[in-house]
C-alpha cells in the first residue's frame, strides 16, 4: 500500500527568553516536544525533521534545529551525522521570522504572513560527518521581538532556528542514519539532542525523462533512460528495453493514445509494428496502470503521497498485462522487468500529442 504522510502535523512550541531589559515571546519552531535537556541549564535546544518523504540517495533530509539561551549569546551550533553526508550537506545561514507588515528587504517584497530570511550565521563548514555554524553576534531585533519595526535596532543573538540539510550519500543506501545536534553559548554552556535513526531507502529515482514520439521511445528500467532505435541497434541494447512508447490517437475503431507496450507483447497491441524489429529481444514486462498514485517526489509537489520500499517489496503483478493504453498526465504504471531484477513506478509528468511524454521513475532492485 502506498505510504501516505500526514502534512501540517506540527504544533506551536513557545520558548520564553527572559533578559534584564525585557521579556519577550520567541517562537523557536514548530514541533511536538518541549525542550529536551536539563531544566537547570540556561541553554535549551530541540529539533524537528521537516522532510517527510522517503530518504533517497542524492536527496536532502531537512531539519530545523533550534537553540536559545538566557545567559550570554548563542555562539556555535553543530550537527554530527552517523554517516558523512554527500556534497551539499550543511547548515543554512538564515533563520526566518513571520512578518506582521508588508516590507521590502534584499530587493524582495514580502507580504503580511510571509517568512522573511534573516542572516543569523556568520560562517559554516562541513568536514566529514561534522557540520558547524558560527553565529552572528547581533541580529535585527524584529527576529526576537516582532512588535518592533524591521531595521529599528540590533540586539544580542540569544536564540535561533537554523536549517540543516543532509544530502544522503551512496554509502547510506539501505542503512540507517542518525544525527546529534549541539549548541554552545558564550557563557560556556553546552547542550545537545540526538535524533532517532532514519531508514535510507534502497530505491533510485530519476525525474523528467523525455519520451519522444518515434525517436527516444525505447525505455530501459535498468538504465532509467530512453533510447532511440538507432542507439538500441548500434549498442545491441534490445535485451535492456522494457517497454516501447508509442502514440496514435486511434487504432482502428479504438482509442489508443499514449501507450507503453512490452517488446514481447501480442502484435495486435502495437500500432506501428515497424517500431519493434523482429530480430530484437522480446522482453515481456508486466505492467499495472494506476491513476491514483501521484508520488510527490516524482511529481515535484504536493500531495504528500509517496512510494516507498515496501510498495515494491509487496508488489504483485502476476496477473498484470504487458501493455498500458491511454496514459494521461499524473497517471502512471507499476512495472516489473522481465528478468525479475527491478520493480519500478513510471509517473507521467506531462503529455503532448505532438511531441510525447515527460516521465519520472522510481526503481527498486529486487
Amino acid at each position: 500500500m502506498v505510504i501516505k504522510s500526514i502534512n501540517n502535523y506540527f504544533t506551536l512550541l513557545n520558548c520564553i527568553m527572559k533578559r534584564t531589559k525585557y521579556i519577550f515571546l520567541f517562537i523557536i519552531f514548530l514541533g511536538f516536544a518541549s525542550c529536551s535537556d536539563d531544566e537547570d541549564s540556561s541553554l535549551k535546544n530541540d529539533f524537528i525533521k521537516k522532510t517527510v518523504a522517503p530518504a533517497l540517495v542524492g536527496e536532502k533530509i531537512e531539519f530545523a534545529y533550534a537553540a536559545g539561551t538566557t545567559s550570554g549569546r548563542l555562539a556555535t551550533v553543530e550537527a554530527n551525522a552517523s554517516i558523512a553526508g554527500a556534497q551539499g550537506t550543511e547548515f543554512g545561514v538564515h533563520s526566518y521570522y513571520t512578518t506582521r507588515v508588508a516590507l521590502t528587504t534584499g530587493g524582495v517584497n514580502y507580504k503580511v504572513g510571509d517568512d522573511v530570511p534573516l542572516k543569523t550565521v556568520k560562517e559554516t563548514s562541513t568536514k566529514g560527518a561534522l557540520s558547524s555554524a558560527t553565529m552572528e553576534e547581533k541580529v535585527d531585533e524584529i527576529y526576537v521581538n516582532p512588535l518592533v519595526a524591521f531595521g529599528t535596532n540590533k540586539v544580542d543573538l540569544i536564540a535561533a532556528t537554523l536549517r540543516y540539510y543532509y544530502v544522503v550519500p551512496e554509502e547510506a543506501r539501505g542503512k540507517e542514519v542518525s544525527f546529534s545536534f549541539s549548541a554552545k553559548s558564550t557563557s560556556g554552556d553546552n547542550v545537545n539532542v540526538r535524533t532517532p535513526s532514519y531508514k535510507v531507502s534502497k530505491m533510485e529515482m530519476k525525474r523528467l525523462i523525455s519520451l519522444t514520439i518515434g525517436k527516444a521511445c525505447y525505455f530501459s528500467i535498468a538504465d532509467m533512460k530512453a533510447y532511440t532505435k538507432e542507439e538500441v541497434e548500434s549498442g545491441n541494447l534490445s535485451s535492456k528495453i522494457d517497454f516501447v512508447y508509442l502514440y496514435q490517437a486511434k487504432m482502428g475503431d479504438y482509442n489508443y493514445g499514449h501507450v507503453a507496450v512490452s517488446p514481447g507483447t501480442d502484435p495486435k497491441y502495437i500500432a506501428t509494428p515497424a517500431a519493434i524489429p523482429s530480430s530484437w529481444t522480446k522482453n515481456k514486462t508486466r505492467m499495472e496502470k494506476r491513476v491514483d498514485v501521484r508520488d510527490a517526489q516524482l511529481k515535484g509537489s504536493i500531495p504528500n503521497v509517496y512510494i516507498d520500499d515496501i510498495d515494491f517489496q509487496t508488489l504483485n503483478l502476476d496477473s498484470a498485462v504487458d501493455y498500458v493504453f491511454g496514459f494521461q498526465q499524473d497517471e502512471g504504471a507499476f512495472m516489473k522487468s522481465a528478468d525479475g531484477q527491478y520493480a519500478a513506478y513510471i509517473y507521467v509528468n506531462s503529455v503532448n500529442n505532438n511531441t510525447g511524454l515527460v516521465v519520472s521513475i522510481k526503481r527498486y532492485k529486487l
